[in-house]
């Protein structure tokens, strides 16, 4: 992949945990989630928050897209899941963005509360949807967390979809949240939590291992490889 996508990936991925790290401390101490274009902040800090996380996501998203590259060549049902996640990841931060960006426009303007509440119900669930894809993603990534990375990051990328199901359930049956994102609960933050942990690690792992990211990979040289047979198992040489 390209240098420059590298790098803006890796540090954008780093921006991801600390922007979720930042979230869930927030969480605990005030007991309100925040987000983008939530409770009236028309600021123009709120649009470039909103340029800012489509940026984000389209970087984050190559550096997933290249991990699944790189995992096709040993198993290849892992790499079309993951290149399924990802591309319904995106497709679900585009939505979100554009759906933020049209409730800035209506806040900007002045427009009545009945107005925006059918938007913020939409904006509630496109923000699950883009929970449920980013943990799916993360999953589908594990065969290559496990062989490049290491088995704690391997064990970590369980914990975000139960987290999102487990959200999703508590809205159902538990309470029902007023407000455009989840209502608070500890699910919540401790997904927050793990979110900054995963996207840290895989900072770190990128900058360590950034030839895997930069150098070009020829998969057919590695299912072309030359093989050499010993009691009718073949090995690569």
């Amino acid at each position: 992949m390209p240098k420059f996508l590298f790098y803006s990936g890796t540090a954008f991925c780093l921006f991801l945990a600390l922007s979720s790290a930042a979230v869930a401390l927030h969480d605990l101490q005030s007991g309100a989630s925040a987000f983008v274009a939530i409770g009236g902040d028309a600021t123009p800090r709120a649009a470039w928050a909103v340029v800012v996380a489509l940026l984000a996501g389209v970087s984050a998203a190559a550096i997933f897209l290249r991990m699944a590259a790189l995992v096709a060549a040993r198993n290849l049902f892992a790499a079309f899941m993951s290149v399924f996640a990802v591309t319904a990841s995106l497709a679900s931060l585009v939505w979100l963005v554009m759906l933020q960006s049209r409730m800035l426009i209506l806040v900007r303007d002045g427009a009545p509360s009945t107005l925006l509440r059918p938007l913020e119900e939409m904006h509630l669930a496109s923000t699950l949807m883009l929970a449920f894809f980013l943990s799916l993603t993360l999953l589908g990534l594990r065969p290559y967390f496990r062989v490049q990375a290491s088995r704690f990051l391997s064990a970590l990328v369980f914990f975000p979809l139960p987290l999102v199901l487990l959200i999703v359930v508590q809205e159902l049956f538990v309470t029902a949240s007023a407000a455009p994102l989840p209502a608070n609960t500890p699910a919540l933050v401790v997904l927050y939590g793990v979110l900054s942990v995963l996207f840290f690690s895989i900072t770190v792992h990128c900058v360590r291992h950034r030839y895997l990211f930069i150098e070009m990979t020829n998969l057919r040289e590695l299912l072309d490889a030359p093989r050499r047979t010993i009691g009718g198992v073949a090995f690569d040489s």
